[in-house]
Formats: structure tokens, sequence, C-alpha cells
């Protein structure tokens, strides 16, 4: 939660159609380059000279590093105020473009469903479209997400 004093969105609260711009975040060299280094060093991301002479032509973020930056701008925007008890799981990510030094990503969140948990009627399972894109409007990554929120009833 954002604030400790504001009542959580629960899942009773969260309606399908609901579509959420979840803010942008500018992406540096630097960022990309530290990130690939920790957890994904391919010379695509980490090497300039390397990268300069593979089919990008320069260096890109790791997919990972895209995905990683999406989930935080979610989580500022719409999971921070939702009463979520845990991830699923994602389904179908799919990175389409690559995000470049420089490169403004948005996350755009379409709730595309909602159904009461079978094995706990006290919580619900929400079913997330993401969609992020860059400066462009060319869409650079796509998945589904799916996480478990509290129902009213499972807050008492």
């Amino acid at each position: 939660m954002n604030d400790a004093a504001e009542e959580p969105v629960y899942f009773e609260d969260i309606e399908e159609g609901i579509v959420v711009s979840c803010g942008s975040k500018t992406v540096s060299k630097t960022e990309i380059v530290e990130f690939a280094e920790t957890f994904d060093p391919l010379p695509i991301h980490t090497d300039p000279d390397a990268a300069t002479e593979s089919r990008y032509g320069g260096i890109i973020a790791s997919g990972y590093h895209t995905l990683s930056l999406t989930v935080r701008l979610l989580v500022d925007e719409i999971r921070s105020e939702r009463a979520v008890i845990g991830g699923l799981g994602i389904d179908d990510v799919q990175w389409h473009t690559p995000v470049r030094p420089g490169d403004t990503i948005t996350a755009i969140n379409e709730v595309v469903g909602t159904r009461v948990s079978e094995s706990d009627r006290d919580t619900g399972i929400v079913h997330d479209a993401i969609t992020v894109t860059n400066q462009n409007g060319e869409t650079v990554l796509t998945l589904d997400n799916y996480e478990l929120v509290a129902s009213r009833s499972d807050s008492k």
C-alpha cells in the first residue's frame, strides 16, 4: 500500500476491462550495462564494441531488465494499492523490439479477467494483460500476469 491509512483495493473492487497507464521510465546505458553485468552478461548488453558488431548495432537492454523495470512500474501504480497476496505466474512473455539506451518505456495494464479462487473462496485471481511500448509507440514487451488478491472477507 502507498499509504497505510488508505484501504487496499480488494478483489471485489477490481473490474474487468479497466486499463491503466502505469507510468514511464527512461533507461540509461549505465543502467543497462549494470543490470546485465549482474544478471545477463551477454556482450550485446555489456560490450559496446561487440554490440555494435551484432545484428542490433549497439547495446540493448536484457529482456529481463525490461521485465524488471515493468514490474516496478506496475507495483508503483497498481499493485502496491491492491491487497495482493502473491503472484501466481506469468504467461506468454514476448519481447518484440529491443530497448536501447535513452528509450523511454511505458507500461499499460488491462484487467482482462477476474475469478474467485477455487481453492480459497476468500481470494480472487486477477488476470492482467500488460503491454510495454517505447517513446515511438513500438511494442517492446507483452505478457499476461496472474495474481492472488484478498477479498474483503479475507481481511477480517
